[in-house]
């Protein structure tokens, strides 16, 4: 059974980046890394301080920070180091018909994505403090981006983003909880 999901797992990661240019490569490579995050991040920030303050927005964004944390620490010791499942661009079978960007292929395992549990993390947590229908879409749509830049740069598998994302959300649905048990109790 196993078999088969690993192998619908690399069917489906091929069928994802079959097309790749030295523009998509370009955009794409420049995503994954963090600092293009950051005006999302401040976007974040900006509609907390705006619906709460700066006291509480503050508070609320040292959860956030938590819960990424949180799900990065999770991601990485409990799955990569325990799983060993290696990523696209290090598994001998299918790294010849990965696109390599850059020469970036992240490190040995990628079982589950930290990106994708780190962004989802973020995402589902200022989603549930804003109530917002649009900033929800907006937030989660660039969380789907910078999850399908690291299928298409080889560096995971479907997989790994679907499971690094509920790590995340997990996370985040168990830190806006305690978030908001202190906050009623008062800051």
């Amino acid at each position: 059974m196993f078999e088969s999901l690993e192998l619908f797992d690399r069917q489906l990661l091929l069928a994802i980046i079959v097309c790749n240019s030295a523009f998509f490569d370009t955009l794409f490579y420049c995503i994954t890394q963090t600092w293009a995050s950051v005006p999302i991040f401040l976007l974040a920030l900006y509609l907390l301080q705006r619906k709460y303050g700066w006291k509480l927005s503050l508070f609320s964004l040292a959860c956030i920070a938590l819960a990424i944390g949180c799900a990065d620490v999770i991601s990485t010791e409990c799955f990569k180091k325990v799983i060993c499942r290696y990523r696209p661009s290090h598994n001998l079978e299918i790294e010849q018909l990965v696109h390599i960007v850059r020469g970036y292929k992240g490190g040995m395992y990628g079982f589950v994505s930290s990106h994708a549990a780190n962004m989802f993390a973020f995402a589902v947590f200022v989603s549930l403090l804003l109530k917002n229908k649009w900033w929800t879409i907006v937030f989660l749509f660039w969380t789907l981006i910078v999850c399908y830049t690291r299928m298409y740069l080889g560096v995971h598998y479907p997989a790994d983003i679907v499971c690094g994302a509920l790590v995340g959300c997990l996370c985040a649905v168990v830190f806006y909880c305690l978030e908001r048990r202190v906050v009623r109790r008062g800051v």
